[in-house]
């Protein structure tokens, strides 16, 4: 059974990036580059993960997150050396350089806890 992953970054090319190299069969991508259509999302049809950039307009990523209504992990991806996660997120990535093993690892990590 797949996952369905959700990512929110205001930057329509760092969402199909994301989409294009993460999709499979087994993971379902949903990009979005603004908060209210993700929690709008959440509300009609929960994922089993969602990524958060941490730069948005008039908001940031953690608080997003804490908006969430739902118990579901997430994850945080920036470029913001600064950012220290809180008890919000289950994992922090760094865009620069872009972690495309740590996700993959992570992904997999979610695939293998839904099917057991």
């Amino acid at each position: 059974m797949p996952i369905k992953v959700y990512m929110l970054d205001d930057e329509p090319d760092i969402c199909q990036i994301f989409k294009d190299n993460f999709s499979t069969t087994h993971i379902e991508i949903e990009t979005f580059v603004d908060p209210k259509s993700l929690l709008e999302a959440i509300e009609t049809a929960p994922p089993d993960l969602i990524f958060f950039d941490y730069r948005l307009p008039n908001t940031n990523g953690v608080e997003v997150a804490k908006s969430v209504k739902i118990k579901v992990p997430k994850a945080l991806l920036t470029g913001d050396l600064e950012v220290t996660t809180t008890d919000v997120f289950e994992k922090k990535f760094n865009k620069q350089p872009f972690p495309w093993v740590e996700i993959e690892n992570y992904l997999s990590e979610h695939l293998i806890r839904k099917a057991s």
